[in-house]
């Protein structure tokens, strides 16, 4: 019997999902961008739980924590495409996958759409030319400061929360929700995973 074919079912709702993270992520940049203006600050902070999240405004030249920062023309260069590309694999990983990876194919959305949400920032900004570091709106904007005392996150975008979410959703399906997993839970994981023991059984 042919497979019926519905939004659920196909890889579309990956490609939707996909746009509507890119415009959250790309609405709260702008939204906090002319909040606070082009001189961020302490007092130009607003705290959702006062000592643990609070909202403010960075701009970031590099990768997570500001890392790679202060890294020449060349090397900024080679993390922008190097972005681009990753992305772009894990784009072709995403479309080739079963279907019924339901799971690890929202993992792969979750963190292509943090990848490319942040890669719009480089490219606009040109995170690559010294001309375009004025101090202010030259960068990744962040907005979002966590701070749990035991590890302290420092100022992070939604594209970053998609990111890490996206990396939780890869590992807890290698672990439990995948045909691959190493301990795969429900019925659906469980029967794919009998199913492709007995594909490579077979093959053998």
């Amino acid at each position: 019997m042919e497979e019926k074919k519905t939004l659920k079912g196909s890889r579309w709702w990956g490609v939707l999902l996909f746009a509507i993270l890119i415009l959250i992520d790309q609405v709260t940049k702008v939204v906090a961008d002319v909040y606070f203006g082009n001189v961020p600050s302490a007092k130009d902070s607003i705290a959702i739980i006062p000592g643990v999240i609070e909202l403010t405004m960075e701009y970031n030249r590099g990768i997570a924590f500001s890392m790679f920062s202060d890294i020449g023309k060349i090397g900024k260069i080679a993390i922008v495409a190097g972005t681009a590309v990753l992305m772009a694999v894990i784009a072709v990983v995403y479309f080739k996958l079963d279907k019924r990876r339901t799971w690890l194919r929202f993992a792969l959305v979750l963190i292509v759409a943090g990848g490319v949400g942040n890669l719009i920032d480089r490219v606009f900004y040109q995170v690559w030319d010294p001309a375009t570091a004025t101090g202010f709106r030259d960068g990744v904007r962040d907005m979002v400061r966590v701070d749990f005392k035991i590890v302290d996150f420092g100022v992070c975008n939604f594209a970053d929360f998609f990111i890490s979410f996206g990396a939780v959703a890869f590992i807890l399906s290698l672990l439990f929700f995948d045909k691959d997993a190493l301990l795969p839970v429900g019925k659906k994981y469980k029967a794919l995973a009998a199913e492709a023991a007995a594909a490579e059984q077979k093959a053998a």
